[in-house]
């Protein structure tokens, strides 16, 4: 122990104190005149006493107590509370070793040794109760080690553990590799390996697969892997249902080997919506879990036959190519006409009544003036207006202000500002060049994979020219610019989307759009990137929930145990303009019985344009309903609901045997040692970790010690008694 005291005026206090004894001297030479020499001397001291302790306070003095102590040193038990840990191989079932290991004398001993905390951990880590009991159940969808090891390192804890004990069977499914964070651990880790290391007996379905959102009527292949681990060859029926009723069933034959065996059922979806489907195999007599013998997927169906008409002002390639590109698709019923010379439609007349043009689903308009169309024009404008349909603009020589869409009606829908005043087209070769936005856009991602869609963008040939319209409207959401061509301060937009009313519309400004087909093949490639572009616009721009105010949709209709569920939202005003403030929350229910549902707030994402975000971690397995709902300032905007599938922990299952090489290598990268469970005894003699010197500060602010306080009190009591008894007072 050691004492130290400290002041920011230490300097100043002694000078202050001998000019104010002076002063008090000075001030007090009479009293030498009223009372004894004594008296007097005994009050000048009193004051000058009184003064010092007031200037000491004013100093505010502290002292600083160091104590040093010794104590058990802080041992950290980690603890796999995640799904394989239910598991039940020779050795038992899993759950009840780690039990009996964790209540046994090996754990008591340490707890008597060390101050020890314990934790459980699956995707996430929690405190152990002090009695285990059911806190040992299998309830993670995952196993998060490197988290649990991470979370022990954190150099902010006050309480560093100088060694930890891992229980666990080794087998992480999510999150790093937990051997890059044993690198970097200061502590000894000791590791004890729960499971068989030999096979085991499992049959489970390994994979399932299927397109997440088909048309109705078509053929939908639902792909399924079984996989039998420990079981001689038989024949096993795997089984494929739809809301509990059997839609097909065949057999596959096991043949003791650890492979998988493929089976394909061919659906055919007859309704629009949510399909889930469920695909099971027997449980067999002696399985480690029954929990990978079933497997829960979700389709989404979309209406067929989608109707497109597409019209020209006179023939020209992009017709042809366009055409060919939409009738490849059987879900697409496309019609295409053009205006003859003598202003008669050909091949076909052009729809006549509002009820025709209502029947469509989607309007493609090439390079066609106003005044042809004009008679139209109404009909077109509530098309998209009030039913919701979609409008695609393509560029040329009679498009967007060539055509004199200006002012009109339909120039009003486009996503462009179009005036009357525009630069015109311009001819000189370009690449458009994709914005955040259209990175990521459905339309314009010509891949699942970011990186392919871009290679592929990059590998398209130059366009031959472009309408500079005008600038994109403040809500449009702009995909695609010409980098060669300001509008105003900005790059002139290329391809542009917004929703007008209840429908959407589609702007591409670009002409010789034909050249993306037709040029590839001469280069070596293939159309697949122009035939994916026009696939891209045409369902998006008619899927149905796109008129709806307030949209919200997971990432994913499929998810696995593991996995995070992602919500994206976006929010509109009665006028279609984005809303950032709204307050939208999403309500998830398991079914069938929705009880205890979950809440989750999203929040903007801050990129503007109405989008919210919010993210659920590592659901539990079933079939799940939300229901979304957004309010700004306590009124409400409405409502969106769909549904999503969150299958067993199948990472879990996939490797059934305890990895001890693994958890050996943790152990020897740290300095710890690695145990079987039948070995953990030999734990106690192996961890002996010496006591913790600790020290502690403590400070003592004086200046505002209630002694201090007693003190300056009594000091200046005791000059007025002193005067009082000798009559000064």
């Amino acid at each position: 122990m050691s004492l130290d005291f400290h002041s920011d005026a230490l300097a100043w206090i002694p000078i202050a104190f001998v000019l104010a004894g002076i002063l008090i001297y000075f001030f007090s030479r009479r009293l030498f005149n009223q009372v004894s020499p004594s008296a007097a001397w005994v009050l000048i001291v009193l004051r000058t006493a009184a003064a010092g302790l007031f200037l000491a306070i004013l100093s505010e003095p502290a002292s600083r107590l160091l104590l040093e102590r010794s104590e058990s040193p802080h041992l950290a038990v980690l603890v796999d509370a995640s799904a394989s840990m239910g598991l039940t191989d020779r050795l038992g079932n899993r759950n009840d070793v780690l039990d009996g290991v964790i209540s046994g004398d090996a754990l008591n001993t340490l707890r008597d040794r060390h101050q020890v905390r314990s934790y459980r951990f699956a995707e996430n880590l929690a405190p152990l109760p002090a009695n285990t009991g059911d806190s040992l159940a299998d309830v993670g969808t995952g196993t998060d080690i490197a988290a649990a090891l991470s979370f022990l390192d954190d150099p902010s804890r006050t309480d560093r553990f100088a060694a930890a004990v891992l229980f666990s069977d080794g087998n992480f499914t999510v999150g790093r590799d937990p051997l890059r964070v044993a690198e970097g651990l200061d502590f000894p880790l000791f590791t004890v390996g729960i499971g068989d290391t030999l096979g085991i007996r499992d049959l489970g379905i390994a994979r399932v697969t299927a397109n997440d959102v088909v048309y109705s009527g078509s053929v939908v292949p639902i792909e399924v892997a079984v996989r039998g681990r420990g079981i001689d060859r038989t024949r096993i029926p795997v089984t494929l249902r739809e809301d509990g009723r059997i839609l097909q069933s065949v057999e596959v034959t096991l043949d003791g080997e650890d492979v998988e065996q493929a089976v394909v059922f061919n659906v055919v979806p007859e309704t629009e919506g949510l399909h889930r489907y469920q695909v099971e195999v027997p449980e067999l007599e002696g399985e480690s879990t029954p929990r990978n013998n079933r497997r829960t997927l979700a389709v989404k169906v979309l209406k067929s036959d989608i109707r497109v008409l597409y019209i020209e002002g006179s023939p020209r390639a992009d017709m042809g190519f366009l055409g060919r590109a939409l009738q490849r698709d059987a879900n697409i019923d496309l019609t295409s006409l053009f205006f003859r010379p003598d202003g008669a439609a050909f091949p076909a007349p052009i729809p006549f009544t509002r009820a025709d043009w209502f029947s469509y689903d989607l309007v493609v308009l090439g390079s066609i003036s106003h005044d042809r169309i004009q008679p139209w024009a109404p009909f077109i404008v509530s098309f998209v207006e009030e039913k919701g349909g979609g409008l695609i603009a393509i560029g040329g020589p009679q498009s967007f202000e060539m055509g004199g869409f200006a002012g009109t009606g339909i120039g009003d829908l486009m996503p462009f500002q179009i005036a009357s005043t525009a630069r015109g087209l311009t001819e000189e070769p370009f690449d458009p060049a994709l914005t955040p936005d259209g990175s990521t856009h459905p339309i314009t991602r010509l891949d699942e994979d970011p990186e392919e869609s871009k290679r592929l963008w990059e590998e398209l040939p130059p366009l031959p020219g472009m309408n500079q319209a005008g600038p994109a409207k403040p809500a449009a959401t702009v995909l695609a610019v010409n980098p060669a061509w300001k509008t105003g301060q900005e790059e002139t937009p290329v391809i542009a989307v917004h929703r007008y009313g209840q429908g959407r519309v589609l702007a591409i400004a670009a002409q010789g759009l034909w050249q993306w087909d037709l040029m590839m093949w001469g280069s070596g490639g293939t159309n697949a990137a122009y035939e994916r572009l026009w696939n891209n616009a045409v369902r998006w721009m008619t899927v149905r929930e796109g008129s709806r105010r307030i949209r919200v949709a997971p990432d994913k209709l499929q998810y696995r145990g593991s996995e995070s569920v992602r919500f994206d939202g976006q929010v509109y005003d009665e006028n279609y303009r984005p809303i950032d403030q709204a307050e939208l929350t999403v309500t998830l229910r398991l079914e069938p019985d929705g009880e205890d549902p979950l809440h989750l707030d999203l929040t903007s994402t801050g990129q503007g344009f109405g989008r919210y975000g919010g993210r659920l971690r590592y659901l539990p397995a079933g079939e799940y309903r939300y229901d979304a709902s957004a309010e700004l300032n306590g009124i409400p905007l409405g409502t969106d609901s769909g549904g999503f599938v969150v299958g067993e922990a199948g990472g879990e299952f996939e490797r059934t045997i305890m990895n001890r090489k693994m958890m050996a290598q943790l152990a020897d990268m740290t300095g710890g040692r690695f145990y079987f469970a039948s070995e953990v005894e030999r734990i106690t003699g192996d961890l002996s970790l010496e006591e913790v010197r600790v020290q502690e500060t403590r400070t003592l602010a004086w200046w505002n010690h209630p002694v201090t306080l007693i003190l300056l009190v009594g000091l200046l009591t005791a000059e007025w008694l002193t005067r009082r008894y000798h009559g000064l007072v």
